[in-house]
C-alpha cells in the first residue's frame, strides 16, 4: 500500500542570524541577598533577646549575667549557621541567558535547573519588598505558562532586574535583542517604575482609596464587630468578650494591608509592551498585563460608592490563574482598577476591549417569578450580547457586571435545579480561566437559557476564526491556530489530548499531532521517533507512522498514519459489559506483543528524548535515571505528604536491582488512551494499534508493559475499571505466573514515583501516586 500524498508547506524565509542576548556566563543575585532573604530572623533574635533582658530587668532582680554566658553564643552561633546557609543558597544560585531562554540553576546538596523559553514567558513583574527597596534590591517574578508555578528570581540590583525585565518581555514578544540594547534605555522611576516612554492611563489618588476603603461592606462588617465587642465590654464589664476581638483585629489588618498599603500609588500606564501597573506604599510592586492573555472582566460596585460614582475592575488573566490558585481573592494580580470614576473605567476598557461600547448593549432581565429564588436581588439579574461580548449582571448590596468576549469563552454549561425546574428558569454559566470573572446569567426562562448556551458555542467559535479573534488569542493559541489553517482544518476536527501533543483529524487515513509549545519534544525528538517506526513497519501490530514533519508558526508537528479502529478508553466508557472480557483479553495480548518489535540497539536502553539513544549496564541504572527528572519535580511535595519516602526508595531500587530479564522494547505508557481497538470480520473484538511511543518508550523489562496494562486500566474513569483491572491482573498471572505479581506490585511503585509530579496540574493522578506509595500501614 503507497503512502498518502502530502502536500508540502511553501519554504519558509532564511530566517535572520540570531541575535545573541550578550549574556552567556552564569551570573548570581545581588551579594547582599542572603542578608534581604533573612534580616527577619535576625530582627526575631535580636527582640527575643531584647526581651528576656527587659524582663529580668523589671523583675527587680537585674541583668543576670550568668544567664549571658549561654545566651550571646547560642545566639552568635544561631546567626552564623543563618548567615552560612544563606550564603550556601546564594552561591549556588545562578542564572543563565542564553539564545532561546533563561536558566535558573539552585541547590547545595540537590541540584535543580528550571529553563523557561522566552517564547512560553506570560509575564515579568519587578517586586520590591521593604528590605530590598531600602538597599536598592528587586526581585523578578516571571510567569511561564498556565499550570505552571511562578518562578522568582532574588534579588538583583534595581538597574539590573529592570533591563533584564524590559529584555525577556521583548523576546516574550518575538522580537530579537540585546541587553546593551536595553541598557541604554532611560531607567524608570524610583517610586513608580514607569519609563518616560509609558503614558499614564489613570492614578488613584490616597484620598479615594482611603474613602472607598472605608466604605466597602467588608470593612464597615469587620469595624462592626469590633465596635460590638467593646460596647459589650464596656456597658457589661464582660472580659471574656475581649478575645473574640483578635479574629476581628487580625482580619481588619489584613484587609488594611491588601487594600490600602499593597494599593497605594496604584498607577495603570499603558508602556510598549501592553498596561505596566505599579502600586505599593512600604513594597512596591510592578506588574506588566499582557493585554492578549485578559480573559474577562469584573466591574463591581458596592452600595455606599454610588454616590460618588466609584467603581473597581478585576479581570481574569490567563496564566495568572494556576500558580495563584489559593490567594487571597484580593490579590493584586487580577486588579485593574481597585477604585476608580466612570470615565477611568472606561478608559481602561478601550485599552483591555478595544472597540466594545458596554452602555449601547441592550440586557435582558430576569423574568418576575425569579424573585421566588432570589427575592432579595432579582431585579439586578440582567444578561445579553452583541457582535463582541456576552455581558451578564448581578447583584445589589455590591452590583457587578461581568464582560467576557467571545473568543474568551472557554465552555458553556446550562444548570437547572429542581426548584428552578419547576419555575421553567434556568442558569447559564460562561466559562473562563479560574479568577475573579464568574460570568453567569441566572434565572432565565429555560427556553432563552437554552437558545444563549447553544447559540453562544457559535460565537465564540465564529469569534476565534476572524483575525481579530485571532488577534486575542495567547501566541500559543494563536501559533496552533495557524498551523490548523495552514492544514485547512480547525479546532473542531481535535480527536484527541496528551500530555505531549493535541492530536487532530486532517482526513480517513491521517491525523495532524501538534506538540505543544512547552514540551521537551523538538524536531529531534521527532527524527528519532520517525526512525523507529520506520523500523516497526513491516511488524503485524500496527504502529504509527510518520508521513511528514516540520516546523509552522514556531510550532513542531507531524503527520501521522491515522491508526485504524476506535480508542480504546472511548470505548471502554460506553462498552457492552459482556463485550469487555474478550477487548481486555487483546488489550494484555497487545502489551505482550510490543516487547517482540525488534530493539534498535542491545542491552537496556532510553530511545527517545535529548542525547538518545542512550545505554545503560543495568535496569536499574536505567529506571533510577528515568525518574530522576520527576523527582527532581515532586521530591519536596512526597516528602510532606510520605514520611516514609525514602524507605519506599530504597526498597524499589533494592527490587530492581534483583530483576533478571532479557532487554525488550517497552512502551512505557501502555495504557487504554493509547491504544486502538477494532471489530474484525468474524465481528470479534480486537486490538488493532499502539500509538503514542514517546521518551517514555525504552529497551527494559518486558514485563514493565504487562503491569502497566494492568495498572493503569484501575485509572479508566468507567464504573467498573478497578474491578477490570484486578481481573486482568488474574487473567496475567495465569499466563505468565505467579511471579509476575511480585513485579506489578513493584512497578506500582515505579509509576507512582515516575507520575508524581502530577501534583502541579493533575490532582487526582497525584493522589493515586501517593496511595502506590505510601506503605501498607503507613
Amino acid at each position: 500500500m503507497s503512502e498518502p500524498r502530502v502536500t508540502q508547506p511553501p519554504p519558509a524565509p532564511a530566517p535572520a542570524p540570531p541575535v545573541r542576548p550578550g549574556v552567556k556566563q552564569a551570573e548570581r543575585p545581588h551579594p547582599l541577598t542572603p542578608f534581604i532573604r533573612g534580616w527577619l530572623v535576625l530582627v526575631a533574635i535580636v527582640l527575643g533577646f531584647a526581651r528576656q533582658f527587659l524582663e529580668n530587668g523589671s523583675s527587680g532582680g537585674g541583668i543576670n549575667t550568668s544567664d549571658l554566658r549561654w545566651i550571646v553564643p547560642f545566639g552568635v552561633a544561631v546567626v552564623l549557621a543563618a548567615a552560612a546557609a544563606g550564603f550556601l543558597s546564594w552561591y549556588f544560585t545562578r542564572f543563565v541567558i542564553d539564545d532561546d531562554e533563561l536558566r535558573i540553576e539552585t541547590g547545595v546538596v540537590v541540584k535543580r535547573s528550571r529553563r523557561v523559553p522566552f517564547e512560553r514567558l506570560q509575564s515579568v513583574d519587578i517586586v520590591q519588598p521593604f528590605a530590598a527597596r531600602f538597599f536598592g534590591l528587586a526581585e523578578l517574578r516571571l510567569e511561564a505558562g498556565a499550570g505552571g508555578s511562578g518562578i522568582k528570581l532574588r534579588y538583583l540590583s534595581r538597574v539590573d532586574a529592570s533591563r533584564l525585565r524590559d529584555y525577556l518581555l521583548t523576546r516574550a514578544h518575538g522580537h530579537s535583542a540585546r541587553i546593551a540594547d536595553v541598557a541604554d534605555s532611560a531607567l524608570p522611576s524610583r517610586f513608580t517604575d514607569l519609563g518616560q516612554g509609558d503614558r499614564t492611563l489613570v492614578r488613584v489618588s490616597p484620598q479615594r482609596l482611603i474613602g472607598s476603603f472605608l466604605l466597602t461592606n467588608n470593612w464597615l462588617v469587620t469595624a462592626g464587630f469590633a465596635l460590638l465587642i467593646f460596647v459589650i465590654t464596656a456597658a457589661f464589664q464582660v472580659a471574656v468578650a475581649l478575645p473574640g476581638l483578635i479574629p476581628v483585629v487580625i482580619s481588619a489588618v489584613s484587609m488594611i494591608g491588601s487594600r490600602v498599603i499593597a494599593m497605594f500609588n496604584f498607577t495603570v500606564a499603558e508602556s510598549g509592551r501592553g498596561v505596566r501597573i505599579t502600586r505599593g506604599l512600604t513594597n512596591l510592586a510592578s506588574q506588566s498585563v499582557p493585554v492578549n492573555r485578559v480573559q474577562g472582566v469584573r466591574i463591581t460596585q458596592p452600595l455606599l460608592w454610588r454616590p460618588f460614582g466609584w467603581y473597581r475592575v478585576d479581570v481574569d488573566i490567563l496564566g495568572y490563574t494556576s500558580s495563584d490558585e489559593g490567594r487571597d481573592r484580593d490579590d493584586a494580580t487580577t486588579v485593574l482598577l481597585p477604585v476608580g470614576a466612570a470615565a477611568d473605567v472606561s478608559h481602561l476598557l478601550d485599552r483591555v476591549l478595544p472597540g466594545i461600547d458596554l452602555d449601547t448593549l441592550e440586557l435582558r432581565r430576569a423574568p418576575r417569578r425569579a424573585a421566588v429564588l432570589s427575592w432579595f436581588d432579582f431585579w439586578t439579574l440582567r444578561s445579553g450580547y452583541d457582535a463582541r461580548v456576552v455581558v451578564t449582571e448581578q447583584g445589589w448590596l455590591t452590583h457587578a457586571r461581568y464582560v467576557v468576549p467571545h473568543a474568551k469563552a472557554q465552555s458553556v454549561r446550562m444548570y437547572q435545579g429542581p426548584l428552578q425546574r419547576r419555575l421553567g428558569l434556568a442558569d447559564v454559566h460562561i466559562d473562563t480561566p479560574r479568577g475573579p470573572v464568574k460570568a453567569v446569567a441566572r434565572l432565565l426562562e429555560a427556553r432563552a437559557a437554552r437558545e444563549l448556551a447553544m447559540s453562544q458555542l457559535g460565537r465564540a467559535r465564529a469569534a476565534r476564526s476572524t483575525a481579530e479573534g485571532r488577534a486575542a488569542l495567547s501566541p500559543d493559541d494563536a501559533s496552533e491556530a495557524d498551523l490548523l489553517d495552514h492544514f485547512g482544518i480547525g479546532a473542531d476536527t481535535l480527536i484527541g489530548t496528551g500530555g505531549e501533543a493535541k492530536v487532530y483529524a486532517l482526513d480517513a487515513e491521517r491525523v495532524l499531532r501538534v506538540y505543544h509549545s512547552n514540551h521537551q519534544s523538538t524536531v529531534e525528538v521527532v527524527g528519532q521517533l520517525q526512525g523507529l517506526y520506520r523500523a516497526w513497519a513491516d511488524q503485524q501490530m500496527a504502529v504509527p507512522l510518520i508521513l511528514q514533519n516540520g516546523t509552522w508558526a514556531g510550532r513542531v508537528y507531524t503527520v501521522n498514519r491515522r491508526l485504524p479502529g476506535e480508542n480504546f478508553a472511548d470505548w471502554l466508557a460506553g462498552a457492552d459489559p459482556t463485550e469487555r472480557p474478550a477487548a481486555l483479553m487483546s488489550y494484555l495480548d497487545a502489551a505482550g506483543a510490543v516487547q517482540q518489535l525488534p530493539a534498535p540497539i542491545p542491552g537496556f536502553a532510553r530511545l527517545v528524548g535529548s542525547g538518545a539513544p542512550a545505554r545503560f549496564d543495568s535496569l536499574v541504572s536505567l529506571l533510577t535515571a528515568q525518574l530522576q527528572p520527576q523527582l527532581e519535580v515532586s521530591r519536596v511535595a512526597l516528602q510532606a505528604d510520605i514520611p516514609q519516602v525514602a524507605r519506599v526508595w530504597e526498597e524499589l531500587v533494592r527490587a530492581l536491582h534483583a530483576r533478571q530479564c532479557r532487554p525488550a522494547v517497552v512502551h512505557g505508557d501502555f495504557c487504554p488512551a493509547n491504544i486502538y481497538l477494532a471489530r474484525s470480520d468474524d465481528g470479534r473484538l480486537r486490538i488493532s494499534g499502539v500509538g503514542d511511543f514517546s521518551p517514555h518508550t525504552l529497551v527494559a523489562d518486558p514485563w514493565m508493559d504487562l503491569a502497566g496494562a494492568v495498572i493503569f486500566l484501575e485509572l479508566e474513569p468507567y464504573p467498573e475499571a478497578v474491578a477490570d483491572s484486578r481481573w486482568l491482573e488474574q487473567q496475567a498471572l495465569s499466563r505468565w505466573g505467579r511471579d509476575l505479581a511480585r513485579w506489578i506490585a513493584v512497578y506500582r511503585r515505579f509509576y507512582g514515583f515516575y507520575f508524581s509530579s502530577a501534583y502541579r496540574f493533575d490532582p487526582a493522578l497525584y493522589q493515586w501516586c501517593i496511595r502506590q506509595l505510601t506503605p501498607l500501614g503507613g
